[in-house]
């Protein structure tokens, strides 16, 4: 092996050498951490470069120093019935190697017991004792047979056992037909064997059984393939920290993904980072093995851009929601202002009047429009001359005449208005309460619709200083018989 697969498997070789010396350094806190580092990251990383032998050596270690009671319980349960479980392994191998010698195959089987770390994890998910753990051993029956013959032997093998115990159909593997990701290839099944009991049965060639045994390298040379390019792991990418922790990212990962690994706030300010001793920007892609020392400043915020920098969903998440509190801050900046310089110009407005001002200027929301404030893209006096000029949405063009009929006017009398639009509510104004015949105007509302006014309203005077947009000829008419 070599590049950054070598790495990976270098990694994990001093990992489980220093698990080993660990039993020397007897209880502590320091014990413990290591354990549980590598039960949640150096075994896992075994797995998928298959490296099953150092993976299970890993997990039974990693439980014996951070639950060493249950570790030594279920150790002495599986010593206590050693003899027993070697008989038993003896008269339920026999009548399959019977078959197996008989049909002609060259073969070994293997019987052993399931690892401590395997059998805690099934009492903890059955919620039972070890005693009633019903697969506690496996049986690997390993057959020399061509290349070109593996998969159709596998399966004839699978149905003379299966002639012989009374197999569980929901406990089959196939990993024959779909080999796993790191290479691993095998037949699994359950039967019931003698007394009742529950086995495990693998069936593979002895090639396949080299590969899961020595993981990727026997994968590599059976492949004939370059180590330094077989992804073996294509989902993820191993780095260190300067400390020397090891962090597990997504392939693809960035300085700015590694930084946000290590702490929220790292990755808020990161600025880039330094990698196989060189400083490299934020957008960085990582390799396995690299060290990364990231460089922060405290004048370093997130962007928009950082989004297309990152593949975690961590990173993003947090990046959005950075992105949000900064718009948020700006958004309440932007009407604070708003507020305060319209309140001294004494323009009274509402939210849909700033609604409209934001639309005409081409924002998608009122809270873009606040942020630009803020931000010092848009200019206040601008806002100030747009509201004095801007047109009501609804009172267009005056090109036609909107003529309706009042419920509460006399009968055969209709208003007509100068605009083009329909569907639009109109109420006679009941501060002023218009009669037919009386001189009216019609007044564009914000929230009422149109509002017809007697010209002599005492209000009049004031919409039409103020809001001489919104005002609109009105008169009455007979209604069309």
């Amino acid at each position: 092996m070599e590049d950054s697969n070598k790495v990976l498997y270098d990694i994990l070789t001093e990992r489980l050498e220093l698990l080993r010396q660990l039993d020397k350094e007897g209880d502590s806190e320091h014990r413990r951490h290591v354990a549980s580092e590598t039960s949640q990251l150096h075994a896992p990383m075994a797995h998928r470069l298959g490296l099953y032998q150092i993976k299970t050596e890993m997990e039974d270690l990693a439980l014996k120093f951070t639950n060493y009671d249950l570790y030594k319980y279920i150790a002495h349960a599986l010593n206590e019935k050693k003899s027993e479980r070697d008989a038993y392994i003896a008269s339920f191998i026999a009548p399959i190697s019977e078959k197996l010698t008989a049909a002609g195959f060259t073969f070994t089987i293997k019987g052993r017991p399931k690892s401590i770390h395997s059998i805690a994890h099934k009492m903890e998910a059955q919620h039972c004792d070890v005693d009633k753990i019903y697969d506690l051993f496996a049986i690997r029956i390993i057959l020399d047979t061509p290349l070109e013959r593996e998969k159709s032997d596998c399966w004839q093998v699978y149905s003379l056992i299966t002639d012989v115990f009374q197999p569980n159909p929901k406990r089959l593997r196939d990993w024959l037909s779909v080999p796993k990701e790191n290479g691993y290839e095998s037949l699994h099944t359950t039967v019931q064997g003698p007394q009742g009991k529950w086995v495990e049965v693998q069936i593979r060639t002895k090639r396949m059984d080299e590969v899961a045994e020595q993981g990727v390298a026997a994968h590599w040379a059976y492949k004939g393939v370059n180590a330094g390019t077989a992804n073996v792991d294509s989902h993820s990418v191993y780095v260190f920290t300067p400390t020397g922790d090891l962090k597990r990212l997504s392939a693809g990962a960035t300085v700015l993904d590694f930084a946000f690994a290590i702490h929220t706030e790292v990755g808020y300010h990161c600025m880039g980072g330094r990698v196989r001793g060189q400083n490299v920007s934020i957008r960085q892609k990582l390799q396995n093995g690299d060290q990364v020392d990231i460089i922060t400043s405290p004048n370093q915020h997130p962007t928009q851009d950082w989004l297309t920098y990152v593949v975690s969903t961590k990173a993003k998440n947090k990046i959005r929601q950075a992105l949000k509190e900064v718009e948020y801050k700006f958004a309440a900046e932007g009407k604070e202002l708003l507020e305060r310089r319209f309140k001294n110009w004494k323009i009274d407005y509402d939210e849909n009047d700033i609604s409209r001002i934001a639309l005409k200027l081409g924002y998608k929301a009122v809270s873009d429009l606040y942020q630009s404030l803020a931000q010092g893209k848009e200019d206040i006096l601008r806002l100030k001359d747009i509201f004095t000029q801007i047109d009501e949405p609804i009172a267009v063009a005056h090109t036609e005449k909107a003529e309706y009929i009042p419920k509460d006017a006399t009968a055969g009398l209709a208003i007509e208005v100068d605009m083009n639009v329909k569907n639009v509510d109109y109420h006679l104004s009941t501060c002023c309460n218009p009669q037919p015949g009386d001189p009216i105007f019609a007044f564009v509302s914000v929230t009422k619709g149109i509002r017809i006014h007697r010209c002599d309203c005492p209000n009049a005077d004031n919409m039409r200083e103020r809001y001489q947009y919104r005002v609109l000829p009105a008169r009455w008419r007979q209604k069309p018989q």
